[in-house]
């Protein structure tokens, strides 16, 4: 019986021991999986992380878009505003030209009028009658002053209306050329809004797309997460098989060890037996003399196999204490393969929010960039106001463009107004609304030559006689283009800067 409790304790114990290696190939094969998936939710974090910066800042150009939309869809509206001011303008002086136009006619018909009087009752004897008629010559003299200074009225009051008809129609020349220069700045924003509605647009279209993409790395990076959880599940099961198995294996070990040293010692104690009762025979056949003897002989005897038995159990107790110590290292190794589990997931997961952190660094891109100045000489510091407009006049007739920085091959008013100063060592900024804090504010009556006028979305550079050279729109010279209008005034503006003192 005890023989094949023995044979059972080492079945299991061999069984035990054949169960570790397969675990441990399983154990390492799901921990590399795993591995090989928290790399692959990493990297989709990673790029998850990847494509909202880069939405992020797509949604920050739309913003700056929309703004810049914002901004000429107002300035498109101040233009109608100035337009219909200028339509106003233009019928009250056709009403007044109407009313000149009358006026003269009318003058002329009164001339008229008074002149065939005098042919009609003198003739060519009108001057002959006079003379006779007169009652001296002072008579005769202060009749042909009044005829002269009659004609000579005539004359002048003819000449005024000539000169108020003329006069109203320049005017209204003036008008009609500023109107259509406000018209053309008004399709140029236009053409702007409609550029910076449909960037808007496919922006919108690309942020939409970026969100498409982030929900589908999202989703992977959660099946990856889904399939790590069932690798730690796999994991812990298998670190439990291990931990039974070796329990078990201690268990079975002990059991053996104690199976075995109580086997030893009853065969010990049985031969201890044998002996006692062999010599108690031989003392009873034996003299009295020789039961002396063999009484201390007995002695020894026993006093020896009570050595081999301490001995014995010494022994086998020492056996079972290795033997149960080793299990306990087996405990703490399978445990130490835990922890290390444990701290494996623990620096992957540091890793991951390193990686999450590196990944939302983003640059922000200013829009605005300096421009280089075309065909310019060398810049100097020495400037005057006169100066500044010699040199801007030389560009008249050369072409805008929007957004464009050559003098020569086209440039928009903001840009125009930047390179001719920046000719004279000057740094401005590069948009209108911008350059309307340059320099240092001065009224309308204070300005000279080289001072610069702000209007709403447009700037330009006074001439010093009332006038303005500026780029004033996309049509051709001399309607648009670089070019000298004589009227500063001929829309409302909102600064005047000084930027050469």
């Amino acid at each position: 019986m005890k023989k094949r409790i023995i044979a059972l304790s080492l079945v299991l114990a061999m069984s035990a021991s054949l169960t570790f290696p397969v675990a441990a190939a399983r154990k390492d094969e799901v921990q590399a999986e795993k591995a090989a998936t928290e790399s692959k939710l990493s990297a989709a974090e990673s790029k998850a992380d990847e494509l909202e910066s880069e939405k992020n800042a797509l949604l920050g150009e739309i913003d700056s878009l929309d703004q810049s939309l914002v901004q000429t869809m107002a300035q498109i509206e101040i233009l109608n505003g100035e337009i219909s001011d200028k339509e106003s303008a233009i019928e009250d002086t056709k009403q007044k030209l109407e009313d000149a136009q009358a006026e003269k006619d009318k003058q002329y018909a009164s001339m008229k009028k008074r002149i065939q009087y005098l042919y009609e009752n003198g003739g060519s004897n009108a001057w002959a009658q006079m003379i006779l008629e007169s009652g001296s010559i002072t008579d005769m003299f202060d009749k042909a002053e009044y005829t002269e200074k009659m004609y000579q009225y005539d004359r002048d009051e003819l000449q005024k209306m000539k000169d108020v008809v003329t006069e109203v129609t320049q005017l209204g020349e003036q008008l009609t050329q500023e109107k259509a220069e406000l018209e053309d700045m008004k399709q140029a924003q236009e053409e702007q809004q409609s550029s910076l509605q449909t960037q808007m647009d496919q922006k919108k279209a690309e942020a939409s797309d970026y969100e498409t993409q982030i929900a589908n790395v999202q989703a992977q990076a959660q099946e990856y997460k889904n399939l790590i959880e069932q690798q730690n599940a796999e994991l812990k099961k298998i670190q439990e098989e291990e931990a039974k198995a070796a329990e078990e294996a201690r268990k079975a070990a002990e059991k053996a060890a104690a199976e075995k040293a109580a086997k030893e010692k009853a065969a010990k104690e049985q031969a201890a037996a044998e002996a006692k009762a062999a010599e108690e025979k031989a003392a009873a056949e034996s003299t009295k003399a020789e039961q002396t003897s063999t009484k201390s002989e007995d002695t020894t005897d026993n006093s020896n196999n009570n050595v081999s038995e301490d001995t014995t159990d010494n022994s086998s107790n020492s056996a079972s204490e290795d033997t149960t110590d080793n299990s306990n290292v087996s405990e703490d190794t399978s445990n130490d393969d835990a922890s290390n589990d444990t701290t494996n997931d623990t620096t992957n997961d540091a890793s991951n929010d390193t990686s999450d952190n590196d990944s939302n660094y983003s640059e922000d891109v200013s829009d605005d960039s300096s421009s280089t100045t075309d065909n310019s000489s060398s810049s100097t510091s020495s400037a005057t106001g006169e100066a500044v407009v010699a040199y801007a006049s030389q560009f008249i007739g050369n072409p805008y463009v929007y957004g464009g920085n050559s003098l020569t091959n086209g440039i928009d008013c903001s840009g125009f107004v930047q390179q001719v100063f920046a000719h004279f060592g000057y740094s401005l900024p590069r948009v209108s609304d911008a350059q309307a804090g340059a320099g240092r504010g001065i009224s309308y009556s204070e300005s000279r030559a080289g001072d610069i006028i702000v209007y709403s979305g447009h700037v330009a550079i006074l001439t010093g006689d009332g006038g303005i050279v500026h780029a004033s729109n996309s049509a051709p010279y001399p309607q648009g283009g670089i070019k000298y209008s004589s009227n500063a005034l001929y829309r409302p503006y909102i600064a005047i800067r000084r930027i050469v003192e």
